[in-house]
């Protein structure tokens, strides 16, 4: 695997386990959670922005 699918096999990841954790029905940590996946996603979004330029 190169480095790009290993950080896009390791975001995905990261993606499900806030996902997770979205899930898990914590009152009080659940927006921390909703802000984590956000991060994470836009983390992905941007990354698919910087693959589809160097194409």
């Amino acid at each position: 695997m190169t480095d790009t699918e290993d950080e896009g096999a390791l975001l995905a990841e990261m993606l499900a386990l806030a996902d997770r954790l979205a899930m898990s029905g914590d009152a009080l940590l659940a927006g921390q959670y909703g802000y984590l996946r956000a991060r994470i996603a836009a983390l992905i979004e941007l990354r698919s922005f910087g693959e589809a330029a160097a194409a």
